[in-house]
């Protein structure tokens, strides 16, 4: 059956009254605001855990760094000049390391040089981060005098993958607005997967005579 003319203008009011009452309504307002401003708000503080969690990690490995560098340094291995990275890592590096990271990912590379035949110029030209790649086997500690450059990295798990979901740039990694990132990685551990964040701490040094 047609309406009228009436009737529609009945209809038209109710459905404008409707809209006004819910334009007016301030059930759920709070709900609404929560999930604009509430997701974001934390997503912010899990990144800053996290920025936290790696400053704090590579403190603690810088630190670590030093400390073997330093029993180095004053020849506390002369003994054992020369020895395997594995008998290394267990034996002197990773006790000295806190239980956060795992010291089976570590990589080290440990070379001593004469200062007879390289200076401390020669020594810094080659250092990088791309010599976890192919690391040494062996560590050498040199002799009393001798230069000794200590490297170490460690791949750091990314856990709020979301910073990173735009993908690789060459060997790093770009955040969500395409940023290009210089301590996020393309994990470059053999057999290494998704992204990591890259932990690395150098020492240049020359032992006591």
């Amino acid at each position: 059956m047609e309406q009228t003319g009436s009737q529609r203008c009945e209809k038209r009011s109710r459905t404008l009254g409707l809209l006004s009452r819910f334009a007016r309504s301030r059930k759920g307002v709070t709900a609404i605001e929560f999930g604009m401003i509430g997701i974001p708000f934390l997503g912010l503080i899990c990144a800053i855990f996290e920025t936290a969690f790696v400053f704090f990690t590579q403190e603690t490995f810088d630190n670590t760094v030093n400390n073997v560098a330093r029993q180095v340094l004053v020849n506390n291995f002369l003994s054992s000049s020369t020895q395997t990275m594995a008998s290394f890592k267990t034996n002197t590096f990773c006790t000295g390391l806190p239980s956060i990271i795992n010291c089976s990912k570590v990589t080290l590379n440990i070379q001593a040089f004469d200062p007879k035949t390289t200076t401390f110029a020669n020594v810094a030209s080659t250092i990088g981060k791309n010599w976890y790649n192919n690391p040494s086997t062996n560590v050498n500690l040199g002799q009393p005098g001798w230069i000794v450059l200590f490297q170490a990295f460690y791949p750091m798990p990314v856990y709020l993958s979301i910073l990173v979901a735009s993908g690789p740039t060459n060997n790093g990694a770009a955040n969500l607005l395409g940023h290009s990132s210089n301590t996020v990685y393309a994990n470059p551990a053999t057999g290494g997967t998704g992204f990591v964040h890259a932990i690395f701490s150098t020492v240049v040094f020359r032992n006591e005579p």
